[in-house]
This record gives structure tokens, sequence and C-alpha cells, in this order.
């Protein structure tokens, strides 16, 4: 068992550790001694420049949502699981308002148990940061002009978000973009911004997590979805605060709903390589909690039943969204060199929507000629993995789809998870077949 207990006071954070037990410094900067960590450092100013008090319980969760990341960086599966994958945590937690939370606690639970694979244990406490103050925004120079938004929208730098905020902007919406910005994305997002249509505000932060001493990071880091949420959550309550007439703000979350369902390729992939950051049974979990604790936030993906492909032609032609488009970033591995490898399930479905759109990809991929992969069985699982889920029929599919977790109730919205599922396959396989294989 891994328990972390966060503090946001540097000077309560004991001089030793006992057996077991990982001390987090909440919204620090640096960790507080060798053995602790850190998260969070910049956000109370970042949330500050949206220039209104943000909602209590939407700071609640992101200090939430912050711990989560912090245990999930901190804490390495190889290391600490029993299994090789599943993880046990307890996370102690001070919130401004933490009877609000402790009535959620085990929805949460749950939500975070499917999201990153592991087991979850929430406890909150008194002695939590409330959100920045009238005072401490009006110390800041530079503030964010919330005031012209009138929804949010999460932008990473990727084809999706560049996609979905464009046509935001291009249905006379004004959306906050709301993005992390870990080192390296930041450049696509500066880049993707101007070339929107319109002038749009935007938050950005940065959650930092820091460990004080010898430590192997987690790099699977499944949990990283819930702080962007919470990036969006604040923002969200940032609209209404300046549009409470709206009384809901959307905050949308542009994901195509075949990497959005991400179901595994083969049995094998089941855990370990399906990410649930955008999958329907998480983000409606997450909306319940939402509403339980009263906050007026209604999460939308507008692309659940589309493909890559289908998204990109929905807003062809357009020369100045076709030459954006190859300058985002798709790539699972290309933090490691900087370099979208051109092979991995992201890059392939990117790929593929390019050849579907008849978009000409001129991404500088590490790999750009799939047919060489015949020769590196080291690097060519994911496509070979592709091929055998394409090559499955209808019934194998559908099982498939429902292997990533439980799909809504609703036979419609139902029918059409199988089927973006089913055209996703087909997008991808259409494009290895140009590359030389065939199912």
């Amino acid at each position: 068992m891994n328990k972390l207990v966060f503090h946001v006071d540097e000077a309560k954070i004991p001089a030793a550790d006992t057996n077991g037990t990982t001390h987090v410094f909440l919204y620090g900067k640096r960790p507080a001694r060798l053995g602790t960590g850190s998260i969070g450092g910049r956000l109370e100013v970042a949330v500050a420049r949206l220039a209104v008090p943000v909602d209590t319980r939407s700071f609640d969760f992101l200090s939430i949502a912050l711990a989560v990341v912090a245990a999930d960086t901190f804490v390495s599966r190889e290391s600490f699981s029993a299994n090789g994958w599943t993880r046990e945590f307890i996370l102690d937690v001070p919130l401004a308002r933490p009877r609000v939370w402790q009535d959620v606690a085990a929805d949460l639970e749950h939500a975070l148990n499917f999201l990153s694979g592991d087991r979850w244990s929430l406890l909150f406490r008194d002695g939590g940061i409330e959100p920045p103050t009238k005072k401490d925004i009006s110390r800041l120079i530079k503030h964010i002009p919330v005031g012209s938004a009138d929804c949010a929208c999460l932008f990473s730098g990727g084809l999706d978000s560049l996609i979905g905020a464009r046509r935001l902007a291009d249905e006379g919406r004004t959306p906050l973009l709301v993005s992390h910005s870990y080192r390296g994305d930041q450049s696509y997002q500066d880049y993707l911004a101007p070339r929107l249509g319109k002038t749009l505000p935007r938050f950005a932060a940065n959650a930092n997590p820091v460990f004080g001493g010898q430590n192997t990071n987690d790099t699977t880091m499944r949990t990283r979805s819930l702080g962007f949420l919470a990036y969006g959550v604040v923002s969200a309550n940032a609209v209404l605060a300046k549009k409470p007439s709206a009384g809901v703000i959307d905050l949308f979350v542009p994901e195509n709903g075949f990497i959005a369902l991400n179901a595994p390729l083969t049995r094998r992939r089941v855990g370990s390589h399906s990410t649930r950051t955008t999958h329907p049974s998480f983000l409606s979990q997450i909306q319940s909690v939402l509403d339980k604790v009263g906050l007026p936030v209604r999460l939308q993906n507008r692309y659940r039943h589309m493909t890559k492909g289908e998204m990109l032609c929905e807003m062809l032609p357009s020369a100045v969204v076709a030459q954006a488009a190859v300058s985002t970033v798709s790539c699972g591995k290309w933090k490691r060199k900087s370099k979208q490898c051109g092979h991995c399930v992201p890059c392939l479905i990117r790929r593929a929507a390019f050849a579907k759109a008849g978009v000409v990809d001129t991404t500088p991929y590490q790999f750009p000629d799939l047919g060489k992969l015949w020769d590196r069985p080291d690097i060519r699982d994911d496509v070979m993995a592709t091929l055998v889920a394409a090559g499955r029929d209808e019934r194998s599919q559908r099982q498939r789809a429902i292997a990533s977790g439980p799909l809504p109730f609703d036979p419609v919205e139902r029918e059409n998870w199988f089927g973006v599922h089913k055209r996703g396959l087909e997008e991808v396989a259409a494009f290895l077949k140009t590359q030389g294989f065939a199912n």
C-alpha cells in the first residue's frame, strides 16, 4: 500500500518519513526535502490570471486531481505493484471544503480505478487552500480575457483539439482554450492558436510534479487526463462567473471516437496498452461527480462517433486547417526524442486520417516508411496488432470494443460506439495497405 500525505504548509511536513508514507507539498514549487515531492507550484498564479474568484469546489477538484497525478507519477508500477501493473494508493488530501467531497469519494475512487487500473482510497481533511481572492488577482498585471468566452475547450496541440477549437470558432463560439503547458507541448499550442480563425483567450498551466532525491517516476501517466479535466473545470467555472445567466458552461473535450474508446487491439493489450482518457464510461463518471457536488460544467465530446479521418474531412476544404493539421503532434513517444515515431497506434491513426482526407502528410516521422518495419520485430508490434484487429469479424470486433470498458446503455449511442470502432479499424487498415501491409 502506498500512502501519500499532502500538505499546503511546508513547515508542517515531517522531518522524517514513516515506512510506506510519502509527503507531498501541494502547490509547492519544490520538494521540502529529500524523499518528498511537490506539485502545482505555479498553479495558484495561473488560476489568479483568470481574473475572477472561482468557485471553491472547482479549486478543490483541482487539488484532488493534482494529488492523483502526483501519486501516479511518484509511484512506479514496476516497483510498487504486486502483479506488475496494479498499485494500491491511499491519498490524504487537505481541501477547503472537504465535507462536500467526502460524499463523492467512493465515486471518484471508482472512476480512478477505471482510469488507471489501480486501487485508490481518498481521504479528505480540512486545511486546504482557498482559490485566489480578488486581492490576489489585483496583484497580477497580465489577466486572461475570460469575459469574451462562452465555453471552454481542451486544447492540447493535437489534431483533434485543433479541429474542435477551430470548429467552435467557425460556428461563432468563443471558447476559452485550456492547455497543459508541459515541456514541448507549449510550442505546438503556441503555433496552432493563431490559426483558429479568431483570437481566443487561453488558460495554460503546468502541474510540474517533482520528487526530491532518487526516484523512478512512472511513465504511463494514466491520470494526466484528470489534471487536464480539472484545468477545464476551473476555466469553465471562471467563464460562468462572468456569465452567471448561462447557468451551465460547456467544457468541450474534442477526441475522435476510435481513440476515445481505445479498444484493446489484442487480448494481451487489455489494461497495459489501453488508456481511458476520454472513454465514455470515465467521462460519464466524472460528469456524475461534478453534478453531485454542484459544479455546473457540462462535459461534451462532439466527435465521439467520428473517426479522426472523418473529423479532418469535415473541416476541408480549408488550406489553413490542412497546413496547421500537419503541424500538430499525435505520437505517444515523441517526447523521448522530440520526434513523432510514425509507427505507434496514435501515429498510425493520425497518418490514416491524412490519407482518408487526401491531405499530404509532411510530418518528419522517425520511421516514414512502414514497409521497413518488416525487418524490425522490436517496433512493428503496433502495426501487426492493428492488422489483426482489423481482420476480425464484426462479432469479434464488438467484443473487443466492450473489453475497453462499459458502453452506454442507450441502444443508439451504443451502436454508434460500435460503428466508430469498426470504421476506425478500417481507416487504419486502408492506410496500412498503401504501405504494403494486408490483413
